[in-house]
């Protein structure tokens, strides 16, 4: 998507000052109506789209805003929050906004740890941050309260922290969700096996401290089976995603210890790497469940090797909470509501073709 043009570009293409066009922006004072109509043609011409953020404050002093969260590739969870807080840097582009990104490994403590350590130091006037490690994000989080920066959530919110704004999913409701889904769809029918067994596979990860967000969605997870009555069927295992060799070796190893399991819940976004595993196996009748509408997710659905995902809305994440940083920056309101819950969506087969980004709508 193109660039906006700014109220100075704007100015300097009607031939009058950024004062002026403010005003009419605003609607405020009185203009001439030839002024006026000069402004107006270059807005027509341009396509220009106004906002409530767009003020005269913002084309005196920019922001520097700091993004970190985990890294990613084109098409994966994390890529399209990066996406979302593209398109809201675009959509408010007539704000000074300079953004900076600091990836770390999701699957490695000690690479967050580096990172968040560099944050503080590079001065920013607020933090977009996706966080993985909870104690890890709360030392960050502590040394912006105590330089004034603010701090806006994705994905997950940490307990204790004071952030200006959060965007995430109720990560138990999610766990919950996915449990009785795969207690749903794994049930066989009554001329099949009878001792049947669900995995539960978490990533694993370097480091001591383990992922807050996948801590809820096992509880939430855990918490179905064990009202349903059916705790001993679930069985754990974690595997290392980021290792092919030996992600393998490890799900090959866990059927065959567990010879009953007819259903899989990954707690991660990469089930395209377990079903692909399942597939080359030739491991047929497993129901496969993940997180998120990946680009490799998507197309194993697509070819059926994975039942279903649940959604989480990334893209809506990063764009809404670059518009509350924004708010914060101009006016200093935080959100009347902190937390805010995005929508959880369950993605099969049958509804696949008809999910899509609405970002890319507005």
């Amino acid at each position: 998507m193109a660039k906006q043009l700014t109220i100075a570009d704007i100015a300097k293409l009607s031939g009058v000052s950024a004062g002026t066009v403010d005003r009419i922006l605003h609607n405020r004072g009185k203009v001439a109506p030839a002024t006026r109509a000069a402004v107006e043609k270059v807005l027509q011409e341009s396509g220009y789209r106004f906002n409530i953020h767009t003020s005269a404050v913002a084309l005196k002093k920019g922001y520097r805003i700091t993004v970190t969260m985990p890294s990613s590739v084109d098409g994966e969870y994390w890529n399209q929050m990066l996406n979302g807080i593209g398109h809201a840097l675009d959509e408010f582009s007539d704000i000074k906004l300079e953004c900076g990104f600091c990836f770390y490994n999701p699957f490695d403590m000690y690479s967050c740890r580096t990172v968040f350590e560099s944050i503080p130091a590079q001065e920013p006037d607020a933090v977009l941050i996706g966080p993985v490690f909870p104690d890890e994000t709360m030392k960050l989080c502590n040394s912006l309260k105590n330089r004034n920066i603010p701090y806006v959530f994705v994905d997950e919110d940490i307990p204790g922290s004071s952030p200006v704004a959060s965007y995430s999913t109720d990560q138990t409701a999610c766990g919950r969700l996915m449990g009785k889904l795969l207690h749903l769809t794994s049930t066989p029918p009554p001329f099949r096996k009878l001792n049947i067994e669900y995995g539960l596979f978490q990533p694993s990860a370097t480091g001591a401290e383990s992922s807050y967000k996948q801590e809820k969605r096992e509880a939430g997870f855990t918490g179905y089976f064990s009202e349903a009555g059916l705790s001993g069927k679930i069985k754990k295992a974690d595997i290392p995603l980021l290792n092919p060799h030996e992600c393998e070796k490890s799900v090959l190893g866990f059927l065959h210890d567990h010879p009953d399991i007819n259903g899989i819940a990954l707690m991660h976004s990469r089930g395209d790497i377990i079903a692909d595993i399942l597939n080359r196996n030739r491991m047929e009748g497993i129901t496969l469940l993940a997180f998120d509408l990946t680009a490799g997710n998507r197309k194993c659905i697509m070819d059926g090797k994975m039942t279903a995902v649940i959604s989480q809305h990334p893209e809506m994440q990063g764009f809404s909470a670059v518009k509350s940083i924004i708010r914060y920056l101009l006016y200093k309101q935080c959100d009347k509501k902190i937390s805010h819950r995005m929508p959880i969506d369950i993605v099969v087969a049958e509804n696949l073709p008809y999910c899509r980004n609405y970002l890319a709508e507005l």
